[in-house]
């Protein structure tokens, strides 16, 4: 792909600024060459000065320097990921699954959506359109469920439910999703999932979240739409996440967090009560 300067301008909504300039790949500001499009989101021009990207995405106000070919934006990190994925990212065309992978007879896999190695997918699992399921994540397992005798003994729990992941959503490496009891655990549309995360039993997670590595999430428990969960934090049972709520590293979420509230600590507390 050759891209010039005024269509990355056009394509985010900008005009650039210096003489027009021709790109064929991305790179990072300070290992771009002439012929990358990078991005910089500081204020600073000496760092723009130190690279030699061919386009720049940056903010508005930076004169350009050397004849540097920029494209001002008040976003540039979100508008450069926009122009890569839309130019320089292959997309596949039709549903790939790996030829290490396990998809069981009964299990649904929408279009356009890539199947890792050594993934199983279970039979009760029903994947959407333009989904990423990364190396090694097992859907559909049954969960951790069972009933204790007086005397000890446990009685594994029958789990007949569904394994539900909505359209463009992505699940990272070695992330396990349990099928629910009798319901569906769900992942909603454009969830992202890191690596090493679990989903128990009858657990949703809502739209466009982002659910970073190691995280754990109790039978039951659930997170609104647009939350950001950071690395290892663990829900309890039932327990919901708000709407836009924020979750720092290594929580432990015990009560529910209300929408549009960042929480840290075990038990988890609103920031302004630390």
């Amino acid at each position: 792909m050759t891209l010039t300067s005024t269509e990355i301008a056009e394509f985010v909504g900008a005009e650039h600024v210096g003489p027009e300039a021709m790109v064929t790949g991305v790179d990072a500001l300070d290992s771009a060459g002439p012929d990358d499009l990078a991005f910089c989101i500081y204020d600073d021009p000496a760092y723009l000065r130190a690279s030699d990207a061919g386009v720049v995405l940056c903010p508005p106000g930076l004169e350009p320097a050397d004849d540097r070919t920029l494209v001002p934006t008040a976003d540039p990190k979100l508008d450069f990921v926009k122009a890569a994925n839309e130019f320089f990212v292959e997309r596949p065309a039709e549903t790939q699954v790996h030829p290490t992978a396990v998809v069981e007879e009964g299990a649904t896999i929408g279009e356009r959506t890539r199947i890792g190695p050594q993934v199983h997918v279970k039979d009760c699992v029903e994947v959407g359109d333009d989904c990423t399921v990364r190396a090694g994540a097992v859907l559909g397992s049954e969960g951790f469920g069972f009933a204790r005798e007086p005397a000890g003994r446990l009685h594994r729990q029958i789990h007949q439910g569904r394994v539900i992941i909505e359209d463009d959503v992505e699940i990272g490496p070695n992330t396990s999703i349990d099928r629910a009891v009798f319901d569906e655990t769900v992942v909603e549309r454009g969830a992202k999932l890191s690596g090493q995360v679990h989903l128990a039993h009858q657990a949703r997670i809502g739209r466009e979240t982002t659910v970073a590595y190691g995280s754990g999430f109790a039978g039951g428990s659930a997170v609104g739409e647009r939350a950001t969960i950071h690395p290892h934090v663990s829900v309890a049972t039932d327990v919901t996440v708000g709407d836009g709520a924020e979750v720092g590293m290594n929580a432990g979420v015990l009560s529910d967090v209300p929408d549009d509230t960042t929480v840290v600590g075990t038990p988890a507390r609103p920031i302004q009560d630390q």
